[in-house]
């Protein structure tokens, strides 16, 4: 019985470092993020609405004012998490996603912005412009739609 517990010790403990390290990256990659609009903007912004806006669906906002998407780097754990938690999807396949609507010609991507600052930026600029960043990001310069 003694050995067949010390034959058994090391797989439990293999396993029980893979489950923790994986924890741990998950939470290391998992960002909390704010979808933020321009102050001017008054059309109501849900989950769906900025799932459509990331997908090409929706193009224009309800006052017709044309919707100005901001997306964050690729390898930004924001846009990871941002993909995630609105579109259902990795990175990967929202890019993978739009490689196609491009292709098609039935959507242009949103544009890039390197950082929090920047799409905070863009987006106070625009009256149409939507972004997301850091939660903690946030200031008075945008308004916050979706957390």
């Amino acid at each position: 019985m003694a050995a067949i517990s010390h034959h058994l010790a090391k797989p439990l403990t293999l396993l029980c470092f893979a489950i923790a390290l994986a924890c741990l990256v998950r939470t290391a990659h998992a960002e909390d993020f704010a979808v933020i609009v321009n102050k001017a903007n008054a059309s109501v912004v849900d989950k769906a609405s900025v799932a459509k806006i990331y997908s090409g669906e929706m193009k224009s906002w309800s006052d017709g004012t044309p919707v100005v998407a901001i997306d964050l780097p690729d390898s930004s754990p924001v846009r990871a998490s941002f993909s995630s938690g609105v579109l259902g999807k990795t990175v990967d396949n929202v890019k993978s996603m739009w490689a196609n609507l491009v292709f098609s010609g039935k959507a242009l991507p949103p544009k890039q912005a390197a950082s929090d600052e920047d799409v905070k930026k863009l987006v106070s600029a625009s009256k149409g412009a939507i972004g997301y960043v850091k939660a903690a990001s946030v200031d008075d310069s945008v308004k916050a739609v979706l957390k």
